[in-house]
């Protein structure tokens, strides 16, 4: 019987079961992130400006202000430290395990900021307050902006040698 945990819980070594994504679909899958968190705070905004501004929830909830401003401390603390720790490691691995945790690397950290890019979204859709919600999301956004990858450092490693 096949685990469908297998792959998520212990990663094998076997370099013939062992396909990388390529770098192209991890800069897709980026993208369609950046792309996500932009269209949710172009909609909050939207839907805000329809109502005069005046937030869904009617009251702020001030705790929700609190929360999204702890989350975003910690989970730019969290997406740059795995960025690069996880850089760091893949840099020690030999293929095939260096591309799986390259691929890593690259994409929990923007996942990180994007779990507290949306709930600072929907604070300020329900709060109706740009600040801190708005300010929190938009630092959120432009931080996994800067963390999509560019360049393959596999090309640009090779074209060294």
């Amino acid at each position: 019987m096949c685990n469908p945990f297998q792959y998520v819980f212990s990663p094998s070594t076997d370099s013939q079961s062992a396909k990388p994504i390529p770098f192209a679909s991890q800069r897709m899958i980026c993208f369609a992130m950046v792309a996500g968190m932009t269209l949710f705070l172009l909609v909050a905004g939207v839907l805000l400006e329809s109502s005069d501004g005046v937030g869904l929830a009617g009251e702020p909830i001030g705790s929700l202000d609190t929360l999204c401003i702890l989350l975003g401390a910690a989970m730019t603390v969290g997406a740059i430290s795995s960025r690069v720790i996880l850089g760091r490691r893949a840099a020690s691995l030999e293929q095939p395990m260096r591309s799986r945790v390259q691929t890593s690397s690259r994409i929990i950290p923007i996942a990180m900021l994007e779990g507290a890019c949306l709930l600072a979204t929907v604070t300020w859709l329900l709060n109706g307050t740009a600040v801190p919600a708005l300010v929190v999301a938009c630092v959120m956004l432009s931080l996994a902006i800067a963390m999509v990858p560019i360049r393959d450092p596999e090309v640009e490693t090779l074209s060294n040698q």
